[in-house]
Order: structure tokens, then sequence, then C-alpha cells
């Protein structure tokens, strides 16, 4: 490897590490709320550690591009006040071969972020909602927290004091059931955990069906009992099929790729377009990695006397665009034509605009 590309690789990676480093500790304390969710439920701090893990392959997707923007425009930007990139340029170097191993970097962490988005984080998403289930088996009083970290769709949860692990007093529920037509109500003065099992006090039940259907003869279902008991670990089979199925976040590439390919025999045309969608989306967010460090390695650099900071404006101009239009696209997934068009529209275009900005600096305009 020639001594200039071990130079800028070396200094490229080093900025790149930091602010990956810092980008992961900051978003981890944005999803602070729900660690701290999973930890009150009463789990192992090797189970809360793990969980605090898995959370942070959600995290690279975006913050390996915007360290991969951070990084060329500092390097650039100290090689361009130092004078080393004059330097550079002096000894008769163009630009081509100044930038080419910055490229080659963010080819590769383009297909590192591929992996990242594709792979692992869809596998570290699945994970960690096995330990959410486990958890809620082991103490189901964690689904009477407001703001759960499980949703069950048709359910409404409410209580009026709650102690995390231990117990929950006036508590309600209220459940509609599709399958049945069916929607009920479930009162208790005291739920509380003893061992492995659930136990409740002063427990009532209301339970009541379509009053249209005929083979139905009591259409409305009053149960009291002064004490009730179940086993903890019955209610996380019955929990997780409430929630449905796991949708794309949670498949990787392959599973998506054959269900896919088995929808397509079915002709399922629009669940076909939402396994191009969630395919368009992943290999958009990791060509990120490689658009961003363009932008860097484009507006970066610094060849007048003076320094300007209109590079920089630009550079986050374009970034920014990038990801308005990545925040646009999810909020159209429900026509995935527009949606994918959204998702693929910023790269060609910022791709464009550094190499103009790129053929102005070789020809001195800055």
């Amino acid at each position: 490897m020639p001594v200039l590309w071990r130079y800028l690789l070396r200094n490229y990676f080093k900025v790149l590490i930091l602010c990956l480093t810092s980008f992961i500790s900051i978003l981890l304390i944005i999803r602070f709320k729900e660690i701290a969710q999973f930890a009150s439920s009463g789990s192992s701090f090797a189970m809360v550690v793990l969980f605090t893990l898995y959370q942070i392959p959600y995290i690279l997707p975006i913050a390996l591009p915007i360290s991969g923007l951070i990084a060329p425009i500092l390097l650039f930007q100290r090689l361009s006040h130092t004078h080393e990139l004059t330097a550079f340029r002096a000894s008769g170097l163009g630009l081509k071969p100044i930038i080419f191993p910055l490229l080659l970097a963010g080819g590769f962490l383009t297909l590192l972020n591929f992996a990242f988005v594709s792979e692992l984080s869809p596998h570290c998403r699945t994970l960690s909602k096995t330990l959410i289930y486990k958890m809620t088996a082991d103490n189901p009083l964690f689904l009477t927290q407001k703001e759960s970290l499980i949703r069950i769709p048709d359910a409404l949860f409410d209580i009026h004091s709650f102690e995390p692990g231990k117990e929950a007093k006036g508590a309600l529920v209220l459940f509609n059931n599709r399958t049945n037509g069916r929607s009920a109500l479930f009162l208790a003065k005291r739920l509380y955990l003893d061992h492995d099992y659930l136990k409740g006090e002063k427990v009532g039940l209301i339970t009541s069906s379509d009053p249209k259907q005929e083979d139905i003869y009591d259409h409305l279902i009053i149960e009291n009992q002064k004490t009730m008991a179940t086993k903890a670990a019955n209610l996380a089979p019955f929990i997780q099929n409430l929630e449905g199925s796991l949708n794309y976040d949670y498949m990787p590439l392959r599973l998506i790729l054959a269900r896919k390919l088995f929808k397509t025999r079915d002709h399922y045309n629009f669940t076909l377009s939402r396994g191009h969608l969630e395919i368009i989306r992943r290999l958009s967010f990791a060509l990120a990695a490689f658009t961003f460090t363009f932008i860097g390695v484009s507006f970066g650099m610094q060849i007048g006397r003076d320094r300007k900071k209109r590079g920089i404006v630009l550079a986050l101009f374009l970034s920014s665009f990038t990801l308005i239009c990545f925040l646009a696209a999810k909020s159209i997934r429900h026509s995935p034509l527009a949606s994918s068009f959204v998702y693929l529209l910023p790269h060609p275009l910022v791709i464009l605009s550094c190499l103009f900005f790129l053929r102005r600096i070789s020809r001195g305009i800055e």
C-alpha cells in the first residue's frame, strides 16, 4: 500500500472510530427509556447488559454514514489548513489519487453497513424481542406498566399504583378479540407475583359479544372471584400470538427473498411490493455510507487562502436532504413505488453534485 494511502486512511479511520463511538453513546442515551423499562421489570444485570448491546445494531445503519461524513470533512479541512493538500498537488498528484483511498474506504463501509442493516440488525431485533418475551413470561406484571415494550393491539392497560417486579394495584385491562368478536374487561384490586404464579385479589371479569350473533345464548357474562392464580409462563405464548407475526424489520435478507418468492407463486402482488420496498430501503441505507463519504471528500477541501464555510454548508445541506428523503420515504411506505423512488432519489443527485464540485476544484475554482 502506498505511503499516501496509509497516511490518509490512518487519519480517516481515527476520526471515523471516534465519531462512531460518540454517536453510539449519544443514541444509546436516547434509547435509555426502553432500557430503563426493561431493567425495571426485575431482570438480572446480565440480561439488562445483553438487551443494551442488542440496541447498538439499531443505531449503526445511521451512525456509520454520519461518521463517514464527518471523518473526511475533518481530514481534508486539516490538510487544507496545514497546506498539505497544496503540497500533494504541487508534487504532481491530482485529485483522483488523493481521494481514491477514501472512496475505497467508503465502499468498504457500504458493504459493512449492508451487512449491519440486512443481517445483524434484524437478528438483534429478534433476540431483543425474545428477551422481552422471556422477561414477560417471568414477570407478567411488566405488561401493566405504562408504555410497555410489548404492544398488544386492541388492548388497554391502566393501573392505580405499580411496584416494579412485585405488584400492581387497581389494575384494569380492556381487550377486544377480533377473532371471536368478543370484548372483555378485567379488573383486579391487586395483582402480585408469587414465585412462578401470578395471583390476584378481588378479581372481576366482564365479557361481551355481539348481540346480533344468534348462536350465542349469553351476550354478557360477569364473573367475580375473591382470588385467582395462574402460572406466569402460560401468558407468554398467548401474548406473542396477540402481537402477531414478525414484520419485515425482524427478517434477514434471505428470509425476505424466500418470502417474496413464495408470495410471487401465490400472486400476492401487494406483499411482493412490500418485500421489494424493504430490500430497496436496506440497499439505500447501505449506499448512504458511500454517499456521505463522497460528500465529505468533495466539500471538505479548500484550495483558497480564505477559510470559507460554503463547502461545509453544502455538505450539511446534501446530507440533510438525504436524511429527509429517508424520513419521507418511510412516511409514504403505503405506496411502495413512490417510497422506493424517494429512497433511491438522493444518491444519484448527491453523487452528481459532488462530481461537479470536484471538477471545479480540479480547475482551481472554489
